[in-house]
This record gives structure tokens, sequence and C-alpha cells, in this order.
């Protein structure tokens, strides 16, 4: 009979309770691999095996060490399992490492488990029931508490049949994993196999990969194309979430990529060294105090931190409470994600818990009860609530689908089904540009009333003037944001005719400069000036004293008839009226029957203007395609239909 149901056990429990003996029995293959394992007949890093049951589902075994010394490599291999085989030597029952294991996996939240009393045949049935009894009271009040537990014997095979019956009677329990997330491989052993090249391995926690993919190493960011993969020992052209998976690597050297890193879909995730958690404490440990040092571990990972408590000094044994993680180095991980946390010296489990945000800002003091009321909405399990606060967590910049799923992991699709509720109930806004963004409705109306505010005071202060510049907008409100939410908000504000725009001008819709008095006399007085000059202008400084007119007043008239169009200014900043320029165009065509060549002799003939003025009056003329420079003369050029 065959099954497409697979997924993969890891074994916990105190050093020489028979979890590799077990695990050797079951599937007849020896876990343990590594020469100084084979001589002391113990544990010391993670060992693989794979079984195929009765009606054809494949169950991939992770056996991990027992000896308090190798916890580390025992947390490397229980990342991405899906039930735990608690192992209790019958003749010793629950001792300290039962006691950490089971610990561990509960801060995990592994889903489900049994229990398997090995040694049973060196025990009288009267001692076999006592134990079953204090493992019973053990387990009393958590995940593993309803959990089958079953005597068996590696020595005899005494009740290994019964143990994978058991096994196989989880299985058809267990939830089925997340679909629509991208592809994650914990990476939990790598090495070299000569002419194969690179071969890492570990279980897939999430997505899919085939083989001709690309993917990329994290922290690092390096990228690889899959060559080939095995699932349980087999060749197969793709792999899925649950199974344990070896991955052929092609482009990269085994010595780098390491223990710990992550293989994952290229260009989705981020790596980080804050995280934002939800943090339990275990009881009989001290607890954890504010910036204490600890052993990180989060899938096959091990990294140095510190612990930011979010609302307290100290978290106390049995507590929880939100904090930030301080890591040594990057990791990449996903809200959602458990993790454990130890103490370095001397070694003990403290606790552990679930990142919330894999992304954050880095915590302040004052930050601490804001904190705890984003952790509490990005702690839901709704995916809309979540999205909900990270893009309002994004401020004025948004978050388009990119960023959505680095922050979440899920795909594109999953996002946009998540994103419609929202967008439904006018919680979130989508602003479109070469990648559709999303805004907190709130952040994005109160950003438009800043912009259209910034406008409004720009004119009472500055009333000869028609308007605020563009960049001046978007540097001094839009300094972080990408351009194109800038051009969004202002397309917006003229849209609902709060603002309008004149090229790079900005001004309150319906705005006009209307002088008044004294300023209104000065602009008459300048323009008949500039106009009187004709090609021959005035300079600035001349009609200042002439008016006897302020020079801030001067500036912002004289602005004002540049933007109106009466005044224009040319090549080398010189300026005449706009009369003049038209007249000189005109003229120039009239020549035109005479000469289609023009050089600057002819031209001040022509114009009646001073050589200084002559050079930057024939560029102007060039820029409006009235001439084209030929080597040292003008060609005119014919005007435009009438």
């Amino acid at each position: 009979m065959e099954s497409s149901r697979r997924f993969v056990i890891g074994t916990a429990g105190h050093i020489d309770h028979g979890k590799s003996l077990l695990v050797r029995s079951l599937t007849g293959t020896d876990p343990d691999r590594l020469k100084e394992e084979k001589e002391r007949g113990i544990t010391i890093d993670l060992g693989f095996a794979s079984l195929t049951l009765s009606d054809g589902t494949l169950v991939g075994f992770v056996d991990v060490p027992g000896h308090e010394r190798f916890v580390r490599n025992m947390l490397a291999g229980v990342g991405g399992i899906d039930l735990v085989l608690l192992v209790v030597a019958a003749d010793e029952s629950v001792k300290p490492q039962t006691r950490e294991h089971f610990q561990i996996c509960r801060l995990l939240q592994i889903p489900r488990g049994l229990v398997a009393l090995t040694k049973a045949d060196l025990v009288e049935p009267e001692i076999l029931d006592l134990v079953r009894l204090e493992v019973r009271e053990f387990l009393a009040g958590s995940f593993l508490q309803d959990a089958p537990i079953l005597p068996v014997s590696s020595k005899t095979g005494a009740g290994l049949q019964e143990l994978a019956s058991a096994i196989a009677a989880l299985a058809v329990s267990l939830p089925p994993r997340p679909t629509g997330m991208a592809f994650r491989l914990p990476v939990d052993r790598s090495f070299s196999i000569r002419g194969f090249g690179t071969v890492v391995t570990g279980t897939l926690i999430s997505g899919s990969v085939a083989v001709g993919e690309e993917v990329e190493i994290l922290p690092s960011g390096a990228r690889a194309r899959v060559r080939g993969l095995e699932v349980f020992g087999k060749a197969c052209r793709e792999a899925s979430a649950g199974q344990r998976t070896a991955v052929n690597l092609q482009g990269v050297d085994a010595s780098t990529v390491q223990r710990g890193d992550l293989l994952a879909a290229p260009g989705v995730f981020r790596p980080s060294r804050l995280l934002d958690v939800k943090l339990e404490t275990l009881e009989g440990e001290g607890g954890v105090g504010d910036l204490m040092t600890v052993r990180f571990h989060h899938l096959a990972a091990e990294v140095m931190g510190r612990v930011r408590l979010a609302a307290t000094k100290r978290l106390e044994p049995g507590a929880t409470g939100y904090a930030q993680l301080r890591l040594s180095r990057m990791v990449a991980a996903l809200p959602g994600d458990r993790f454990i946390v130890r103490r370095p010296s001397p070694a003990a489990t403290l606790g552990g818990g679930v990142v919330l945000d894999n992304l954050p800002r880095k915590l302040k003091a004052p930050d601490a009860t804001a904190l705890e009321l984003r952790l509490a909405s990005l702690e839901n399990s709704d995916l809309s609530v979540r999205l909900r606060e990270l893009v309002r967590g994004a401020g004025k910049a948004g978050m388009d689908l990119a960023s959505l799923r680095g922050r979440t992991g899920w795909q594109t699709a999953s996002l946009t089904a998540a994103l419609v509720p929202l967008l439904t109930a006018k919680e979130v806004i989508q602003i479109p540009g070469e990648s559709s963004r999303f805004l907190d409705a709130p952040t994005y109306e109160a950003a438009l009333d800043e912009m259209v505010r910034a406008v409004q005071i720009f004119h009472e202060e500055h009333p000869l003037q028609l308007g605020l510049p563009k960049e001046e907008i978007r540097s001094r409100l839009f300094r972080h944001e990408p351009g194109e939410v800038f051009r969004a908000f202002l397309e917006e504000s003229v849209r609902r005719r709060r603002l309008q725009v004149d090229r790079d001008l900005v001004a309150r819709a319906g705005h006009r400069v209307e002088l008044q008095g004294e300023e209104a006399g000065a602009s008459l007085r300048i323009e008949e000036a500039y106009r009187k000059g004709g090609l021959n202008p005035p300079e600035m400084e001349e009609v200042m004293a002439i008016l006897a007119v302020s020079r801030p007043k001067m500036e912002n008239i004289f602005f004002l008839l540049l933007k109106q169009g009466k005044l224009v200014r040319i090549k080398e900043g010189r300026v005449f009226h706009s009369e003049a320029l038209e007249a000189l165009k005109r003229r120039v065509w009239d020549y035109r029957s005479t000469s289609d060549r023009l050089d600057i002799a002819t031209f001040k003939d022509l114009s009646g203007t001073t050589r200084k003025n002559a050079i930057p009056l024939l560029e102007h003329l060039d820029a409006i395609h009235v001439t084209r420079r030929d080597g040292n003369h003008r060609r005119i050029l014919p005007p435009p239909a009438p």
C-alpha cells in the first residue's frame, strides 16, 4: 500500500535510556554515525533513519543526544519535527535530561508525541506499572498528558510492533502543514561527496523545492542551484514541507554552508540581529533578567545574544512577557518560529518562546507600552490582523507584497487574500506604482493632512510666492519614503482638490497671488522697466535702486513675474521681458526671407543688443528651435505652420 503522507519524529530523553537502539530496532538503521559514538556507546550528534509504516507512510527519525553536554546538538535537530518520541528507561524512570528535553519540546510546541518505556525486559511488571504512573504524573497538564505510554524492549523486540502501530495512529491525527508559504530548510548537516560536491540535509519546514531551482543560503546571501534531491533516502525531483531532505548544491563549497544556515527561496527573507518575541521562562531556573546574555537556539542555529525585556527588569521563573532579542550575528527567522534560550554557564535551559517580528526597530525604554500593544497584534493567529499591524508600523512608506513576504513567509496569493478584508473595510489603502504598496488608512489620511498643512503655512509665510517646490515638500515630509509614495500622495491631494501642481510648484487648490497696494505698484514698475529695456534690460540692482524696493520684496515679486511668464530668464541668468523675446523671434523669422544664415555681427545689428546679450539670446533661440548652430553661424529654421 502506498501513501503520500510523510512526517518526522524526533527522539528525546536522558542519556543511556536507549533512544538510538530503539530507532535502530524500529528502522534497521543505526543512527549513530560517528566513530566516537560507537566507541563510547553514546550519541554525541544528530542521527537519522527512516521507516515505512504498514500503510505506506514514510517516517523520518531524528535521533538526538541525551547527555547534558550535547543539548545544543539536540536543539539543532528538533526544529521542524512533527512528533516527539519521549524515551524513558523503565529501570530509571524520569531523569534530568528527560525533564529538560521534555520542556524543550513543550516550549517548541511540538504538537503530538508518545512515550516509549525502554528496557521493559529488565524490570518486574509491578515496577513497570509504577514507572508508567510516574511518567503519567510527570506529563500531567502538558501536550503529552494523553499520549500513549508503551513498554518496549529493543533487546527482545517486545512492544516494537505496538509502538509502530501507535506511531501510525498518531500520524493520522497530525494537522496538515500550512500551504502557501515560501521554501525554508534549516541545515543540520553539511558535507561533501566525491563526484557530487556539496550536500546539506535538514527537515524541510515550509514550501517546496525542485531540482534545477535556485536557492539562497542565509544569512550569507550566497546563491546555489539544486543539483539533486533525496527525501527519506530516495532520489526525487521535488521535496515539500515535512520531509527529511538531502539537497545536492551546485555552485557552493561545503565549507561555506554550516549547521544553522537556512536554505530558502531566493530574495524573500531578510536576516536580522533584532527579533521581537514573546518569552516564557521555565520554573526553577532563576528567570531572565533585562540585558541578560543567553544562547539563542532557533531551528538548527545557535547564536549568542542579549534579552531586552519590554516592560520589566526581570521575568521571574514561570512568567511570560514580551522582549527583544539582540543577537551577535544575523539569523533568518519568521514570525511564528519557536526558539529556546539557554544560560551559557552553567549551561541550562531558561525558557523559550515565539518570534513575533523579524525586522523590528530597536527597542527603547519609553517604547515599552507601545511595543506590548503592537506585539499583541502580531501574536494574533489571524493573518489579516498581523498584516494590518505590519502595515501600520511601516508608517507613510507602507509595504509592498515583497516586503510582506519577507516579514511573514507567506506567498503572494495568501497575502493578497488576507489583504482583501482590510481593503474592503478601508483599514488599509493600496497605492499604485511599480509595485503596489499598502498603507494604514489613518496614517495615510494624517500624512495627507500634514502635507496640505505644510503648503498652507508656506502661503501664510510667503504670500507673494506661487507655491512650495515639490522637492522641498519631499525632503521635509517624505525624505525616507520611496519616490512613488510621495507622487501618490501628491496625486491624491490634487484629485481631492486640496492642492494644485504647476510644474515644480505645489500650492493650495485655487491659490492665486494677488498683489495689493505697494507690492502691486512695485510689480508694475518692475515689469515696465524690463519692457522698456527690450533686449538691453536693466540689472536687478539697478531696478531696486530706482524703485527703492528692498531685496527680499524685490526677489519675491521678481520670482512671481518669472512664474507668470511676464519675465523670462535665459542662459547666463539674463532676464528679458517676454514681449521683447517674442518680437525678436518674429524679427529673425522675417530676416529669413533675406538669408537663412545668421552670424553674431548680423544678429547684433538685427536685434540692436550688445555682444554681452547677443550670445545668451542666440543660445535661447537655439533652445526654442528658432535657430540651429552651424559652426560659427546659425541657420534660421522655418517657423511652424500656422
